[in-house]
């Protein structure tokens, strides 16, 4: 017989009728609706997470819009979703995108060229760790291998601080690149072809 934690399902998704995990993010909406996290992520593009403080509390928590939407409104919008990615792609002209806020430099040893951290957020479309993406600096298109990927809210969930993947609309500490006289900034893009 084998042992281990069983886990109780928090009922079905309001929108796809599957099973609503307690270990993904899941959003309660504002009508007491639950949805799963694969139905959240089709319009997490459209309605951003952002990690801040909530009001009276002392930690940072992950701050989801969607949630403040009820069923109706999340309905919708999964109907306007395709379009809105699409004028994405078209504005940005690639498959994803992702806009630096903040970096930081940490040598990586003799003759290898030092990892870079980009903080910021996943505009839309997804990386995953090993990708061949460009970096837009000041109208130069460079380069470079993602290394390491490093969602802002990594320890409260308890995850290991890498990720395999980067998702749309939500916040990372850092997309870690190395590439050898790689220059990044604030305001800098990096984008997936």
């Amino acid at each position: 017989m084998a042992s281990g934690k069983k886990y109780k399902d928090l009922g079905p998704c309001a929108i796809c009728g599957r099973a609503v995990l307690p270990w993904n993010i899941n959003v309660k909406l504002a009508d007491e609706a639950q949805i799963c996290s694969d139905c959240a992520s089709r319009i997490r593009v459209m309605y951003p997470a952002v990690y801040g403080k909530r009001k009276g509390k002392r930690k940072k928590s992950l701050l989801d819009p969607i949630a403040e939407l009820n069923l109706a409104q999340v309905r919708e919008a999964m109907e306007k979703a395709a379009d809105y990615i699409e004028d994405l792609r078209a504005r940005y002209r690639c498959n994803a995108a992702f806009e630096v806020e903040d970096i930081s430099m940490e040598p990586h040893g003799w003759f290898k060229p030092p990892f870079i951290y980009a903080k910021g957020r996943c505009v839309f479309g997804y990386f995953d760790l090993g990708d061949e993406v460009w970096v837009l600096h000041r109208g130069m298109r460079v380069k470079a291998k993602l290394v390491g990927i490093k969602r802002e809210d990594a320890e409260e969930r308890g995850f290991e601080n890498r990720e395999s993947r980067g998702e749309g609309g939500f916040p990372y500490v850092c997309f870690t690149l190395s590439e050898k006289d790689l220059v990044v900034s604030p305001g800098d893009r990096i984008i997936k072809d």
